[in-house]
């Protein structure tokens, strides 16, 4: 989802160059508009990607530390 916002968002700039060149600025603020939205949303859904890879990888990390605990303790 975060790439698919970022593509989204330099689409919007691209258009927005295109706009300010060769179309006299028609629609140029609300395509920068646009952007930037789409850019600060995508924003957080990389810290959150981020967190959770983490989260994925303490877990794996704590079932390995279980599995050894139960191979030490005696039946």
């Amino acid at each position: 989802m975060a790439i698919f916002l970022s593509v989204l968002s330099l689409a919007c700039f691209i258009a927005a160059a295109v706009s300010l060149l060769r179309y006299d600025s028609k629609h140029f603020d609300l395509l920068v508009l646009s952007g930037v939205i789409f850019l600060g949303t995508a924003i957080p859904s990389f810290e959150v990607d981020a967190s959770l890879e983490e989260l994925k990888s303490i877990n794996h990390r704590l079932i390995n530390l279980q599995t050894g605990i139960e191979k030490l303790q005696p039946r």
